[in-house]
């Protein structure tokens, strides 16, 4: 298998991966218990995350653009393929079927997915690939057939979650502008100029503590305040700010310092969260998500391992 394409199969596995198994929305026993669940899944995060990242290099690797392509794909996800957006009963809601709902959107649920998706279905199996492998990090891992397979994979993926998943038809006008609100932003992915949008930023030895407080903050951010009396409006300006300073940080960093930052956010889903969804009965999760971290952080230690010595 020529190398390329062995990089582009890991990155397209591990978005599913981090996104899906290791934040417990899909268990590891359904993944082995139902075999074609992770194939389907693999189909559609795999290949967008990947042409995802083609955009990205091929427009100019800015981290601000890959936040904005991020948010694109978080919305196409939610939003219009398994419509969980606008679905009132879409069964993992909770709270937010009711908090934040406005015309006929959840629309706290709205923010906090595609920041979530932006962030752990893109952004970061990126940044991870791109430590594992630097010397494609500036290099576009599709040809033209590859391009059209990926594009094919995500069609068809789409179109199945679209129809079968939950039978909901969302509301026509809702929705009409969720497609141009996703034209737009990928309008602006391709035209930001823009590193960063923060000018301060975190003193550059505390990348991985700094990555893991984010990964709090957000969590803490959409799960405690919609069980309080706290008006919708705040958890979502609260999160959409944490993620634009979190993507004004990579370009101030070295490589080591981005691959910190990646697994320190990564570092409290596949640890404290994933024990505690251990507890709550979702067997392997701990075991899977802590074996992760620790073969990401002997990475870490090991290009720590490798810098020279001043």
């Amino acid at each position: 298998m020529e190398r390329k394409t062995k990089v582009a199969l890991i990155l397209s596995l591990i978005s599913p991966f981090f996104a899906e198994v290791l934040s417990g929305s899909t268990p590891p026993l359904e993944v082995l218990t139902n075999p074609l669940s992770f194939p389907f899944l693999w189909a559609y995060y795999g290949a967008g995350v990947l042409l995802v990242r083609e955009a990205w290099v091929r427009w100019g690797r800015n981290y601000v653009r890959l936040m904005l392509l991020g948010f694109v794909y978080g919305i196409v996800e939610e939003g219009l393929v398994i419509k969980s957006w606008f679905n009132p009963e879409w069964p993992d809601l909770d709270v937010f079927s009711v908090y934040g709902r406005v015309w006929g959107v959840n629309a706290v649920w709205a923010v906090w997915l595609t920041i979530f998706h932006s962030l752990m279905s893109i952004a970061i199996p990126i940044m991870v690939v791109d430590a594992l492998y630097p010397e494609f990090s500036n290099e576009r891992l599709l040809g033209r057939r590859g391009t059209t397979t990926a594009l094919l994979a995500f069609g068809v993926s789409a179109v199945v979650f679209f129809v079968f998943l939950v039978p909901y038809r969302p509301p026509a006008v809702q929705y009409s502008l969720t497609i141009v609100l996703t034209v737009l932003l990928l309008l602006l992915a391709r035209r930001v100029k823009r590193e960063a949008l923060f000018k301060r930023s975190i003193p550059r030895g505390h990348p991985f503590v700094y990555g893991f407080a984010v990964s709090f903050a957000l969590f803490f951010i959409f799960t405690a305040f919609p069980h309080s009396p706290v008006h919708p409006v705040v958890p979502s300006i609260l999160g959409l700010l944490g993620a634009l300073h979190f993507y004004s940080t990579p370009a101030r960093l070295d490589e080591r310092g981005k691959y910190a930052l990646a697994i320190g956010f990564l570092a409290f889903w596949f640890v404290p969260y994933d024990i505690i969804l251990e507890f709550n009965g979702v067997r392997g999760e701990a075991l899977l998500g802590v074996a992760t971290f620790a073969l990401l952080a002997w990475k870490l230690r090991k290009m720590k391992a490798s810098e020279p010595k001043v």
